[in-house]
């Protein structure tokens, strides 16, 4: 049975013979208080849950500010254990940015996540058997 997660997304999405939990952060732009908030019930959702999730992240159109950026590292670190796989999705120059980031704060191992600016991509990634 297919619910919301507190984003607003369909979870579990059921895609291409897989499914994977999808998260809401973009379209927040400046506005880092709501995303923080929207972060701290996401967050509550995942982790009040036993289950091992496939998680999508859509980062278009919000500012990852160094403080934004360390708190979505944060947020995924708290998240690691329940994470099988993770996907990113932004623009290009987000995906620079979250790289570096997602190196030095050493949340996932390179296998157990992927970033790109296709959302269809990632999804994929999301539901394939290798990673």
């Amino acid at each position: 049975m297919s619910g919301k997660s507190p984003s607003g997304a369909l979870s579990p999405y059921y895609y291409k013979g897989g499914y994977f939990h999808g998260i809401h952060y973009g379209s927040y732009f400046d506005d880092a208080e709501s995303l923080y908030k929207m972060i701290e019930k996401e967050e509550r959702f995942i982790l009040e849950s036993p289950e091992q999730r496939r998680i999508m992240i859509d980062l278009y159109e919000t500012s990852l500010t160094p403080e934004v950026l360390e708190a979505v590292m944060r947020h995924i670190g708290r998240l690691s254990p329940r994470i099988v796989k993770l996907s990113i999705a932004a623009d290009r120059k987000s995906l620079r940015v979250l790289r570096c980031a997602m190196k030095k704060a050493g949340v996932l191992d390179d296998g157990r996540y992927y970033l790109c600016t296709d959302m269809e991509e990632g999804k994929t990634w999301l539901v394939s058997d290798h990673s």
